[in-house]
Order: structure tokens, then C-alpha cells, then sequence
């Protein structure tokens, strides 16, 4: 079966202690991408410079504007600059391994597979407490509202075919946009698949907001409900 192009987008904040490492695991691996794309979101520390100096594309934000606003922005650049068939979206803290990259495109079966999604182990003792209620819930509800199964909402390690990301449109800027994406895609009949990868918590400061982004999360279900 032969695996389809691909090209990486990492959308990084702050991710100085992790960011020179990520890329440098994703370099050595057998199926290396077309191209890594950095997004950095208006970092105060030194991710880009670090990533600067693995030449890869960097896009420098002048701010922080939110996980949704530099995966939009890498979107971008990913059409834009490359002719990959896939652009595969990883989060800068080492919670997913490059190891698994091969896993999400033998799932696309030959291009068929619009929308691959990581899927983590939900148990208590694998994934933190706090992280286990919320995308327990967030999954449950989204699988209600979109028609689907979806198996983890908040997995930021994604395979999405080139056409859907013309296809599908979104609003949000926040960590609420994955779970937008996902909406809008179930509305769109576009199958979205799941692949097991491990789940890594590594100690890493989280950027997500469990009670501001939960309401925000709740304000996105609530307009897809009533509007």
C-alpha cells in the first residue's frame, strides 16, 4: 500500500524545552514529511529562534492568539507552500511521538480517509483527572450532536486531507476549535477515523484553562444546539 504525502503543522506557545527535541525526532524518522511548519504564537521565550535554527517554516504570530488562530494560520501556509496530500497536525510538547505518524497515514487506505484523529487511552492513571472528565464529556456530547462516534475530541495529533481543509470553515480561535472542526465536519458527512496512539502526559504546563475553556466549550455546544 503506498502512504500518501504529508507535511507536518505544529502550532507551538512557549515551547522552548520541547520544540528543538520534537522536530529532531520527527527528522530521524524513516517517512519523513515534506515539510514541518511551525506556527509560533506570539512566544515569549525563545521557540523561534530554536526552530528557526532546524530549518523549518516558521510563521512568528506578534501575539498570542489562541491554538484554533495558528492551526488556521498553518492551514494556510500548508496550502500555500506545499503539495502534500495530508498535513498532519502534532502538539510542540512531546505528548505525541513521531513514531506513530506512520500509523495515521496507513489508516488514510490509499487517500480514501479524509480526517484521522488520535485516540487515547481513557483511564484514570493514563491521562489526568481533570483532562479524563473533560474529554470524556466533550466526547460524548460531540458524538450526540455530530452523528458520529468520536472516540477522543481533543486529541491535537490529526491527519486531514488537503481538500477538507477548503472544505470546512470555522469561527474559533481558542482550544475550542478542535472540537468546532470536528462539528464541522460531521455536518459535512466527512468521516472522521480514530487510531490508538499512547497516551503521554510528561509533567509539561498545560496552556488550556480547564474552567475558562470548559465554558467556552459549553458556549459552542450551546450555539450548534439552538442556532
Amino acid at each position: 500500500m503506498s502512504l500518501p504525502s504529508y507535511s507536518i503543522l505544529i502550532p507551538a506557545y512557549n515551547s522552548q524545552s520541547s520544540i528543538g527535541e520534537l522536530i529532531d525526532q520527527i527528522i530521524k524518522i524513516e517517512n519523513k514529511p515534506d515539510a514541518i511548519i511551525v506556527v509560533n504564537d506570539g512566544s515569549k521565550d525563545n521557540t523561534s529562534e530554536i526552530a528557526n535554527s532546524k530549518n523549518v517554516i516558521v510563521y512568528d504570530s506578534i501575539k498570542n492568539y489562541g491554538k484554533g488562530n495558528a492551526l488556521k494560520k498553518g492551514f494556510e501556509i500548508f496550502i500555500s507552500k506545499t503539495e502534500s496530500d495530508y498535513v498532519l497536525c502534532m502538539d510542540a510538547d512531546l505528548q505525541h511521538e513521531p513514531a506513530s505518524i506512520n500509523s495515521f497515514l496507513k489508516k488514510t487506505t490509499n487517500n480514501a480517509k479524509p480526517v484521522v484523529v488520535g485516540k487515547r487511552d481513557f483511564k484514570i492513571g493514563q491521562m489526568p483527572f481533570l483532562r479524563y472528565l473533560s474529554n470524556t464529556f466533550t466526547s460524548a456530547i460531540l458524538s450526540k450532536i455530530s452523528g458520529q462516534n468520536i472516540e477522543d475530541s481533543q486529541c491535537g495529533f490529526r491527519l486531514i486531507k488537503r481538500d477538507i481543509i477548503k472544505q470546512v470553515k470555522t469561527k474559533e480561535n481558542g482550544f475550542q476549535f478542535e472540537s468546532e472542526f470536528l462539528i464541522e465536519c460531521a455536518k459535512k458527512k466527512i468521516e472522521i477515523n480514530f487510531v490508538s496512539i499512547p497516551t503521554i502526559y510528561n509533567n509539561s504546563a498545560s496552556n488550556i484553562s480547564h474552567i475558562k475553556d470548559t465554558f467556552k466549550f459549553t458556549q459552542l455546544i450551546l450555539k450548534e444546539i439552538f442556532t
